[in-house]
């Protein structure tokens, strides 16, 4: 039951600050240059903006709830869990952003969230066991962009999203091979907190995965300001494949065949958001 509650604050403030940054980008308009001035005037427009006071906030309590999950559980099973945001994403976006959410945007989100179902009922059985393309013109778009691998085939922004989702996942791995290098969390007492906190930020896998985690955040903040959270976050799901490789062929984690065909689904739903345009 403690694993359920974690990871559903986990979840909960994860989507909380999805929402800020959205509606902090949407104030923002359009990213259209990655030159190093117009970076400096997003960072700027980032600590100027209440709204992202509250997304890291929020977002810094999902990612400490996180890296405490994945020292207590399985990298391939917390984070098709962590999918089970996109489908709260999608409504909040659509209740508070005033987003159009398609039919099949609907559909696909559902497809993802049985997949995580999926995954997450496997997990459920083994311990009772056991015990949008927007359209954006290219002469308006950082040449960065323009000369990526086959920027001439797929569109622009999920050309964004394939490089966010490998930033993402990169930081999942180092992040998660990091907290196995590291004394687990035994109590809640101040100092075991504290103690716990200093072995985290002392590590260099998880550096490193942090590093990652930026390049990713501010990717998903250029996305952001080019088309809807509720189709930009549910496409970020693509991770969970690229870490489901990570996890089983270099931090060896028994895959079962429900998590598996869980991870797939979600898949599935990524392909159907793909078709939303």
């Amino acid at each position: 039951m403690s694993k359920s509650i974690i990871l559903f604050i986990m979840v909960i403030t994860q989507v909380f600050g999805d929402v800020c940054l959205s509606h902090g980008m949407k104030n923002h308009g359009e990213i259209t240059s990655f030159s190093p001035s117009a970076i400096i005037d997003v960072i700027l427009y980032v600590f100027s903006s209440i709204w992202f006071y509250f997304a890291i906030l929020s977002l810094a309590v999902s990612w400490f709830l996180y890296m405490f999950s994945v020292s207590k559980m399985d990298l391939s099973y917390v984070l098709p869990i962590q999918a089970s945001s996109y489908i709260v994403n999608a409504f909040l976006a659509w209740l508070l952003l005033g987003e159009v959410v398609s039919p099949l945007r609907w559909l696909a989100t559902a497809i993802i969230s049985v997949g995580v179902f999926i995954v997450g009922y496997t997990e459920y059985k083994s311990e009772k066991q056991f015990n949008i393309i927007v359209e954006i013109p290219k002469e308006k778009v950082s040449k960065i962009l323009l000369f990526l691998p086959m920027s001439g085939f797929f569109p622009l922004i999920w050309l964004g999203i394939f490089a966010m989702v490998l930033a993402d996942s990169l930081g999942d791995f180092l992040n998660a091979k990091g907290m196995r290098e590291i004394q687990s969390l035994t109590s809640f007492s101040f100092f075991s907190i504290i103690k716990w906190s200093i072995e985290i930020f002392t590590n260099i896998s998880i550096w490193l995965g942090i590093s990652f985690q930026i390049i990713a955040l501010f990717l998903f903040l250029s996305l952001l300001s080019w088309d809807d959270l509720s189709i930009v976050r549910p496409a970020g799901a693509i991770s969970n494949i690229i870490s489901f490789i990570f996890a089983k062929y270099l931090l060896h984690e028994r895959i079962n065949q429900g998590r598996f065909i869980g991870i797939c689904v979600i898949l599935a739903g990524v392909i159907s958001l793909s078709l939303d345009h």
